[in-house]
């Protein structure tokens, strides 16, 4: 187990230099060739595939010949996935491997600059702030964000089918918070084109969406810069959606980002908020994966999976008026969760 770290640092070589494209489908390369191709050395190119092949990634068969298994395979096919293996290998891993000497250092801080992501590189900004300062790295982040959407572990397809998006009032306005580069909306905005969305970020990602989206505009869909610690510059929309936004703060920041939301909110309006669940004590069969986020969330951001009760709490903190009212799920996607809000200002 001490050992996984090298499952991990394997997988990234093998999607940082394209090997999966390297070697055809329905044939085989030698390491030579893969070599070439990849201008990595041949010596540490084969030892790494031969690690990678104990973990199903590739086969070698017959001698110095590397054909594909299906999970390389879908590697090759599916370069999403390849975006978001990419960032856990070059944006994220390096703070993971610095959690213990983090911890020993701090061990009770929540603070932003105070994480495994700040040892590991050397820095006083935060995660964020410094993948502002190094474009490649956000560039990088950016995409592996929409890998996990469009083929990673977390398809936005759950959020589609989750929430009844269907029963909400014809032309409702729905304001997507963080809401990066906009692929989620854009895909719901083609199933609801009597809504109209507002994709808010920073300023540097709206610069690049609105110059992308020039040539082919979504005709409901508009972009926004905006910071989600500031106060809500859309008012009186019928859907504020932080979709993966609570988990990567921690609960104070949290807090204040559901605070920022109320003065827009009118008597009605639904703040959704989808999220991995970690399950409860009792229920703690399966969830490697959901481990293994909480405790990345950990290193980089002094951040964490939360459980639904934990959700609950972070909702009554920032308002009375804002009322818990239903949690979505698919049944094919236990891990996953909508959380709906409903703001009642006769409340509180």
């Amino acid at each position: 187990m001490g050992f996984a770290v090298h499952d991990a640092s394997s997988l990234g070589v093998v999607v940082e230099f394209g090997i999966p494209n390297l070697v055809p489908l329905g044939g085989s390369a030698t390491y030579s060739e893969l070599s070439e191709r990849s201008g990595l050395d041949e010596d540490r190119l084969t030892r790494i595939l031969r690690y990678a092949m104990i973990n199903f990634t590739f086969r070698e068969e017959p001698a110095v010949h590397v054909r594909h298994t299906a999970l390389s395979a879908h590697l090759a096919r599916a370069p999403a996935s390849c975006d978001f293996l990419r960032v856990l290998a070059i944006v994220s891993n390096p703070g993971n491997v610095c959690l213990p000497s983090a911890l020993r250092r701090y061990p009770s801080t929540q603070s932003l600059t105070q994480t495994a992501h700040n040892m590991a590189r050397g820095t006083d900004d935060t995660f964020y702030a410094w993948l502002e300062v190094n474009p490649d790295l956000r560039d990088n982040f950016d995409r592996g964000m929409e890998g996990i959407s469009r083929g990673g572990q977390r398809l936005q397809d759950t959020d589609i089918r989750a929430y009844p998006w269907h029963a909400l009032p014809e032309g409702s306005k729905v304001v997507d918070v963080g809401g990066s580069k906009g692929h989620f909306v854009r895909d719901l905005a083609e199933l609801h084109s009597s809504f109209s969305f507002v994709v808010q970020d920073l300023p540097r990602v709206i610069e690049v969406l609105l110059e992308e989206n020039k040539q082919s505009p979504t005709a409901n869909v508009t972009y926004q810069s905006h910071n989600f610690f500031d106060e809500q510059s859309v008012s009186g929309a019928e859907v504020y959606f932080l979709r993966h936004v609570l988990h990567n703060h921690p609960d104070q920041e949290c807090v204040d980002i559901l605070k920022a939301l109320l003065p827009a909110l009118k008597s009605g309006a639904r703040i959704l908020a989808s999220e991995y669940i970690m399950p409860a004590q009792e229920e703690l069969i399966l969830i490697l994966l959901r481990r293994q986020m909480d405790l990345m969330a950990m290193a980089l951001v002094n951040s964490k999976e939360r459980t639904k009760v934990e959700y609950s709490a972070l909702f009554a903190r920032a308002s009375p008026k804002l009322v818990l009212e239903y949690i979505y799920q698919v049944p094919d996607d236990p891990r996953s969760c909508i959380f709906e809000a409903i703001y009642d200002d006769q409340c509180g």
